[in-house]
């Protein structure tokens, strides 16, 4: 490196430039298309404002974020009607059993709604059935030797038609030699 001269030792070291050189620098400068004017300032409650939506939209990710390692919702379970019939094998409970069985299929029904899967159940008379035609006739037709008749319905909730056949083969109505007919109830 060359040594500086005698006369660039003398130059003060700062020297303050001139009133008005930036404006006019960056006046040339936006004429020539090389630098563009800064926007002119926001208010201050504008930038609160501004701010405070920013950090709501912030949160909001972050709780949409830390919901991703959570496991999904079950899906919603469909309904399925458990209509029970008594047909031949079925066994009748024993003169004066009947409040014995009727308390076992309560309780059945019981665990049901604990668990959520049951919405509802009953046991039908056994009164004649009644029909009503298509023009509007009643009937009420004799029952046929050994045809298997209605008496009671569970309407359920269960994840899939697979989840509806284990319930209803835990119902107490199988075991006394009843048949249960699963209808998946179609949403309206």
């Amino acid at each position: 490196m060359t040594e500086p001269t005698e006369d660039l030792t003398g130059l003060p070291r700062e020297a303050v430039p001139p009133p008005g050189l930036e404006d006019a620098t960056v006046e040339a400068l936006v004429a020539r298309g090389l630098l563009r004017r800064r926007a002119t300032r926001r208010p201050r409650a504008v930038e609160l404002g501004l701010a405070l939506a920013a950090s709501v939209l912030l949160f909001l990710g972050g709780v949409a974020v830390g919901r991703r390692g959570e496991p999904a919702p079950p899906a919603p379970a469909a309904q399925f009607a458990l209509l029970l019939y008594e047909g031949p094998a079925y066994r009748q409970p024993a003169p004066g059993q009947e409040a014995e069985r009727v308390r076992e299929y309560g309780e059945w029904a019981g665990v049901r709604a604990e668990q959520g899967e049951l919405v509802a159940g009953e046991k039908l008379r056994e009164d004649p059935d009644v029909v009503i035609g298509a023009d509007g006739s009643v009937e009420t037709p004799a029952p046929a030797a050994g045809a298997a008749r209605l008496a009671g319905f569970f309407v359920i909730r269960a994840a899939d038609a697979g989840r509806a056949v284990e319930i209803a083969r835990s119902c107490p109505h199988v075991r006394y030699g009843g048949s249960i007919v699963i209808r998946e109830i179609e949403p309206t």
